[in-house]
């Protein structure tokens, strides 16, 4: 048994995502729980289509919102049909597969969640009191280089660095790198 509702107002819906159309003004506004379809007692939701909708190539998109309606909703009807048809059990790669969807479905919906999440300042100061407030202080090392083109330059600057010449100027003097000339 198949029951189908307000086409035209839900393919406008549809096509401007949940927004009301103009031409609904009299009437309750579509929303992801209106009911497009019934097929054998299970409900097809314009949520339903606006979730496959949201997963099509973009160039299906640019069809008319009553041309992409009218597909996606035999789409899902022809999927209910399908699945109230099947008999026996699905495959092992079949359940596998709805496994991996699930988890990453989840994992999807746990990361947009995070990710709405506000970082206030106080927030971020915490964690970095809490990280690097409280962090035992570390040994420094700053390295520098004279960097010459043979090892007797490399002795001869070793033997005046000894002598007591200033690092800096040896290496602005004699440095192939970029602290020379």
């Amino acid at each position: 048994m198949l029951h189908r509702l307000r086409p035209l107002p839900l393919a406008l819906a549809l096509g401007l995502g949940l927004g009301a159309a103009p031409a609904l003004a009299e009437e309750e506004a579509p929303n992801a729980d209106t009911v497009v379809a019934t097929v054998d007692g299970n409900e097809i939701t314009l949520g339903h289509m606006i979730v496959l909708r949201a997963g099509l190539p973009a160039q299906l998109s640019q069809l008319p919102p009553a041309v992409l309606y009218k597909g996606i909703l035999d789409q899902l009807i022809q999927q209910a049909i399908m699945e109230n048809n099947f008999e026996g059990e699905l495959s092992k790669a079949a359940k596998l597969s709805l496994e991996n969807e699930r988890r990453a479905l989840i994992a999807g919906e746990t990361i947009n969640r995070v990710a709405n999440v506000a970082l206030t300042d106080e927030a971020l100061q915490k964690v970095y009191e809490d990280t690097y407030m409280t962090a035992e202080a570390q040994t420094e090392f700053n390295a520098a280089h004279i960097l010459v083109e043979t090892e007797e330059e490399a002795k001869a600057l070793i033997e005046e660095l000894n002598g007591g010449a200033d690092f800096s100027a040896l290496a602005k003097e004699k440095s192939t790198g970029p602290s020379g000339p």
